[in-house]
C-alpha cells in the first residue's frame, strides 16, 4: 500500500480516509487574533498602500479546529501549515495569461504595525515600495525579515498555537522561492541585523559585494536555519511529539547551492531540525516566470525523469533519518484541462515518486479537482499501487 498525504482544499475527512489518505495538511494562516491579516489595496496610479481593518479570525479558527477534530475522528494525522515569513501578495499574481495583477491583497497586521520588519532588497526597498507587477521576485509577494528576532518569535508563536491550542500533530512550513526571470540567488534579506553582522564579520558592507557572494548568501540562509532551531525548542517544550516539516520546490537538484535561495535544507537534515521533507513538483505549468534554478530552461514544470532524479538526490542525503514525501502540485488553475486527464498525470508522477524511494505521496490540488470523482478513484489506485 502507498501512503497518501493530502493538502486539503475542503474535502471531508471521511472521504480522504476512504481513499487511502493518512494525513491532511490544512492551510492555517490568519486564523489567530494575534496573527490577524489586514485587507489592503494600492489605488490606481498611487505609490501608497492603503490598509483597512483587520480581517475576522473567528470563523477561520473554528473551521481549523473542527477540521482537525474530524480528521482525528477519521484516524488521520494533521499538519497545520503556513508560508514562512509571508507578508503580502497581490491578487491575480501569475494566475492569468496574459499576466494580470490586481492591486488588492492582504497583509499581516504585524507587518502593518512594524514596517521596519519588512525584508528589503539591495536598494533598501520592500514589498511596500515596489510597483504592482514589478519583477523584484517572480511572484508579487513580500516577506518579513527573519533576521529580526521579533519576526522569528512572531512566526513561531503561530505554529506553536496550532499544536498547543488546535491539536495539530505537526506543523509544515511552506516556502515560495520564486525568483525573477534569469536570477539565481534570493534578492531579499538586506536587512539591518544581517547587514550589521556581515560588516562585523568581514569589515565591509555586503551591498558592495556581488549578490551571490557565498558568505553573504549563507549568512542570510542561516536566519532560516536559526528559525528552525528555535521552533524545535518551542515545540519540544509542549511535552509531546510535534512534527516539523518543510515543503517547497526548486531547491532539491543542487543541494550544495540551496543556501543561495535562503533554504539550506542539507543543514536542517544534518542538525536534526526537521521530521519530514516534502519535495514538490509541478506536474502542470504554474505559469511562473522562467526562473527555476533546477531547470536549464527555467521552467517549473516537472517531468517523470526530473522527479526521479531529484528524489534520488534527496534520498541520498536524508538516508533513513526521517520521512520524505514527494508531492505532486496538480492544480487545475491557471491551466484548465479535463480533470481525468490531470488525474492520469498525477498517477504517473506518483509511480515515479514511489520508484525513486519516496515514503509516501503528497497531493496538492484545488477544490475543482477534488470535487471530481475521478480524482478520488485515482487516489485509491495510487494507494493500492495500481499504477
Amino acid at each position: 500500500m502507498v501512503d497518501i498525504e493530502f493538502v486539503d482544499p475542503g474535502a471531508a475527512a471521511a472521504v480522504c480516509a476512504a481513499s487511502g489518505v493518512s494525513k491532511v495538511m490544512h492551510y492555517a494562516q490568519g486564523v489567530l487574533e494575534s496573527h490577524a491579516w489586514v485587507a489592503c489595496e494600492r489605488p490606481p496610479e498611487s505609490d501608497r498602500i492603503e490598509f483597512g481593518a483587520p480581517m475576522p479570525t473567528e470563523a477561520g479558527a473554528r473551521l481549523l479546529k473542527r477540521r482537525i477534530e474530524e480528521a482525528h475522528e477519521a484516524g488521520l494525522r494533521v499538519d497545520a501549515y503556513s508560508i514562512l515569513g509571508l507578508a503580502g501578495v497581490w491578487e491575480g499574481s501569475r494566475h492569468q495569461v496574459p499576466r494580470v495583477i490586481e492591486p488588492v491583497g492582504r497583509i499581516p497586521r504585524f507587518a502593518v504595525e512594524h514596517p521596519e520588519f519588512m525584508s528589503k532588497a539591495r536598494d533598501g526597498r520592500s514589498w511596500f515600495d515596489w510597483d504592482v507587477g514589478e519583477p523584484v521576485l517572480g511572484y508579487d509577494v513580500g516577506y518579513l525579515a527573519l533576521a529580526h528576532p521579533e519576526v522569528r518569535a512572531y512566526a513561531r508563536a503561530e505554529l506553536v498555537a496550532f499544536a498547543r491550542d488546535f491539536g495539530a500533530d505537526g506543523v509544515q512550513l511552506e516556502f515560495l522561492p520564486v525568483l525573477a526571470a534569469g536570477e539565481s540567488v534570493w534578492p531579499l534579506g538586506y536587512d539591518e541585523p544581517a547587514l550589521a553582522e556581515y560588516r562585523r564579520r568581514f569589515g565591509v558592507d555586503p551591498r558592495s559585494r556581488p549578490a551571490d557572494d557565498p558568505a553573504w548568501a549563507r549568512l542570510r540562509a542561516d536566519y532560516v536555519t536559526q528559525f528552525f532551531r528555535e521552533l524545535r525548542r518551542d515545540l519540544d517544550a509542549l511535552g509531546r511529539p510535534v512534527d516539523v516539516a518543510a515543503a517547497t520546490e526548486g531547491i532539491w537538484a543542487r543541494p550544495d547551492e540551496a543556501y543561495k535561495l535562503g533554504l539550506d535544507w542539507p543543514e536542517w537534515v544534518e542538525e536534526g531540525l526537521i521530521d519530514a521533507l516534502y519535495p514538490r513538483f509541478f506536474i502542470n505549468d504554474p505559469l511562473y516566470p522562467p526562473s527555476d534554478p533546477s531547470s536549464e530552461s527555467g521552467s517549473w514544470l516537472s517531468d517523470v525523469a526530473r522527479i526521479e532524479r531529484e528524489m534520488a538526490t534527496v534520498r541520498g542525503i536524508v538516508g533513513n533519518r526521517f520521512r520524505v514525501c514527494a508531492t505532486a502540485i496538480a492544480s487545475n488553475a491557471p491551466v484548465d484541462e479535463p480533470v481525468p486527464v490531470l488525474v492520469e498525470r498525477i498517477v504517473a508522477a506518483a509511480r515515479a515518486m514511489v520508484e525513486a524511494g519516496s515514503d509516501g505521496i503528497g497531493i496538492y490540488t484545488d477544490a475543482r479537482v477534488a470535487g471530481d470523482d475521478s480524482f478520488w478513484t485515482g487516489l485509491e489506485r495510487i494507494h493500492e499501487g495500481r499504477f
